[in-house]
């Protein structure tokens, strides 16, 4: 889940209703247009992943196995089916309203049912049948389960300019209930099928750590490369590196462009040593 603007963690209402707000189509880019919540979140994540290739980081096989977890309108989803037209992808995004608009982008771009198995729930390290997530209507990509984190990068920008903009997309913040399931319980479901996980990317809003930990060591095996977009005021980085060094990865970051000098964010890469990951 990723924005351009970061919240403040107002305290959320609870809300128990999923309906959809009324869809906006959005032209993102030339001849591309998707259903969005929120136009300045949108245009962000487009930026990110189909103008900076942030997810550009290995040569994959022309069938990849991707998992996108944090999938939420569907941008990264849908750049990856562009990219390889044949790759199979598992996603998950637990807010309901995102995932309505996720389904419809990519009956609205013409992906195949079959090439996507989406699930509306979130990732952890345990399953609970209910976790309260806050959701960000304003901005979608900043839902989160660590509101907290959202107020340390309010103190940690010392731009008003920058604090106003937050309190402005922390409006109307709803607190929903979200079912959560660990990785390796989709995988499973495989079976003998799947050999081979080439892409796994995570941007949860500092919940990285738990998602990589619902991921069993049978199936980190198949993990070929890892793209896990972490905070540092989350305090996770270091953990989270840690344990894909544990589990066979080269591991190396990089800064994102539009990290904040007093808040950086990173993007933790980890590549599987051995063959190449062109290899079918």
């Amino acid at each position: 889940m990723t924005s351009v603007s970061l919240p403040r963690p107002a305290e959320p209402s609870t809300s128990t209703n999923n309906e959809t707000p009324e869809l906006q189509l959005l032209e993102l880019g030339p001849g591309f247009a998707v259903y969005i919540g929120a136009e300045r979140d949108a245009r962000f994540i487009y930026k990110e992943i189909y103008e900076d290739h942030c997810y550009d980081i290995a040569q994959l096989p022309l069938n990849p196995f991707i998992i996108d977890a944090g999938a939420n309108i569907g941008l990264f989803t849908l750049y990856m089916k562009t990219k390889y037209p044949s790759a199979r992808i598992l996603a998950f995004e637990p807010v309901p309203q995102v995932f309505d608009l996720y389904r419809r982008n990519l009956a609205l771009h013409g992906v195949p049912a079959g090439d996507v198995d989406a699930h509306c729930c979130a990732l952890g390290s345990a399953p609970a049948t209910s976790k309260p997530l806050t959701y960000f209507p304003n901005a979608p990509g900043n839902s989160t389960f660590v509101p907290g984190e959202k107020e340390l990068l309010r103190k940690a920008l010392p731009a008003e300019h920058y604090q106003r903009m937050i309190d402005r997309s922390s409006a109307g913040a709803t607190r929903v209930d979200v079912p959560v399931e660990r990785l390796s319980r989709f995988l499973d479901e495989y079976g003998r099928g799947l050999t081979r996980i080439d892409l796994l990317k995570i941007d949860v809003e500092s919940w990285e750590l738990d998602v990589l930990r619902g991921v069993d060591d049978r199936h980190w095996k198949m993990v070929r490369n890892v793209a896990v977009e972490v905070s540092e005021l989350s305090g996770l980085r270091q953990e989270i590196e840690a344990l894909l060094r544990a589990k066979g990865f080269l591991v190396e970051r990089e800064l994102a462009a539009w990290s904040y000098e007093t808040a950086p964010t990173y993007t933790v890469l980890a590549r599987r040593e051995g063959p190449s990951n062109t290899e079918t």
